[in-house]
Formats: C-alpha cells, structure tokens, sequence
C-alpha cells in the first residue's frame, strides 16, 4: 500500500510503501510519471497490491506491480478519496522505516474496503484512530486511573495524552494537561477498542458526544506525530469552504481543534 509519494527526476516517483512483511520503506518506481506507463496506476495512493522490489544500496527499485484493489468507489468521491489519504497519512507519520505491524496493515486494508463498500463519516475516522493508537503501543488506557490505579467510577472522570490515560477526578486536580471525560465518550472507546468494524459502525453519536472524542483522539494522536497533519487539514477545508455536498451522514467532518 502507497502511503506516500515523492517526485524524481521527470519520470520516476520515489513511493513509500506500508507492507504487512517489510513494515514501512521508500522504493523507486521507473518510469511511474510516463503517460501511458502500466507501473504508475498499480503505484498509486491507495491501491492494494503485490509488489515486486530489487534490493539495491540506495533506494530499492520497484520493478513489478500487480494490483489487488483499487478502491474505485472511494477514488470517485472527494470526501472518501480524502479520508483515506487522512488514513495513509496518519499510518506514515506514526510508523518507522523497517518495523513491520502486520495488525496494523491489516486493518488498515479492512477499514479501506469498508470505506469503499459503505463510505466514511467521522465515527469511522476516530475507530481508525483509536485502533491505530493501540496497534502502535499508545493506547490510552481506560480501565483503571493512570496515576493511583483506582478502578474507574461510572461518573465524569477525565483523559490525558501525557499520562497516557483516564484520570479519576482526584488524580485529574493535578494534571495540567487533563480533559473531562463523559461516561459516554469512556464507553464509546472501551467498546471500539473491543467490536468488529460493523458494530463500530452502530454506535448512535450526537453532535456533543463527536466532538468529544474527536478532541480526545486527535490530542493523543499529536502526541504521537508531534507535527501538522495535513489531510486532516485538507478535511477540515472541504466544510469550511462548501466543497462537498455534505449529506445528514456526512454532516460531522471533522472540526478544527485548537491546540493546547
């Protein structure tokens, strides 16, 4: 799977693949930018292949490549062709070169389908998010409080990206960095974190309860990546400018969130 590509000389494309053997690593592809070249499309973000590389000192050289899916459907409408380059994305700046994470790559290529077969609002962003945050070791954690290890209370209690979990409300009195967490949002990740990709898909959300574990997620993902995410950005402007013709389902694109 392409996650990320890089212009070279006038023909070639230097393509940064996610692999479930190889895990992350940059190859170059021959010829990729020539009209009518049979490797470009099979090299294109978001397609699903097979791919055959020569290992070499430098840059490996992709030498073959046969599809397995293309993602059609998502490719054809901007909102799921850009969620998906949200996704490749995340997985590029949150993986290392060399170190594979076959769960990871898998799930990324099951939620891709999904995306295709039933299209993409914001709960299936922040499943992916949460997911990707447990396949990486970053998981928050949601049983116990972080500090003195107390079972959690079915009350308001709170999150932290630099704890790395839920805070009981005595514990979150000291946590500069703190947010409340409803008993809902709680729920809501213990759940995602434990269900298939379809019962994810079930769970009702209001306008309140989106926001807050947009804000929840996107706060540990920036621990991660600890930079910009620029499709995320490229999201944010489809509502802001009107470019897409939104639908009721797809009336929660994710909404700016200044940083802390």
């Amino acid at each position: 799977m392409a996650v990320r590509h890089a212009v070279v000389g006038e023909k070639d494309r230097i393509v940064t693949l996610f692999t479930q053997e190889a895990g992350k690593f940059s190859a170059v592809a021959k010829g990729a930018r020539r009209p009518g070249s049979t490797l470009g499309p099979c090299v294109d973000m978001l397609t699903y292949g097979r791919f055959f590389c020569v290992r070499r000192r430098g840059l490996d050289l992709i030498t073959q490549a046969t599809p397995l899916d293309s993602f059609t459907t998502l490719k054809a409408d901007l909102w799921q062709l850009s969620c998906g380059l949200y996704l490749c994305e995340l997985v590029d700046l949150c993986t290392v070169d060399g170190v594979p994470n076959s769960p990871l790559f898998g799930f990324l290529v099951t939620i891709l389908k999904d995306i295709d077969r039933a299209g993409c609002n914001d709960l299936v962003l922040r499943v992916f998010e949460l997911r990707l945050l447990d396949y990486l070791g970053f998981c928050p954690s949601l049983r116990k409080c972080v500090n003195c290890g107390a079972v959690l209370q079915p009350v308001e209690n709170a999150l932290s990206a630099t704890m790395g979990g839920a805070l009981c409300l005595d514990c979150a009195r000291s946590c500069p960095d703190a947010k409340p967490m409803s008993v809902d949002a709680l729920k809501v990740l213990r759940f995602w974190l434990g269900c298939t990709l379809d019962s994810a898909r079930r769970v009702k959300l209001d306008d309140a309860l989106a926001s807050e574990l947009e804000e929840h997620l996107y706060r540990f993902i920036q621990g991660v990546v600890q930079r910009d995410i620029k499709s995320r950005s490229w999201l944010i402007r489809l509502k802001s400018e009107a470019l897409l013709t939104m639908t009721s389902e797809l009336s929660t694109i994710p909404r700016q969130i200044e940083s802390e």
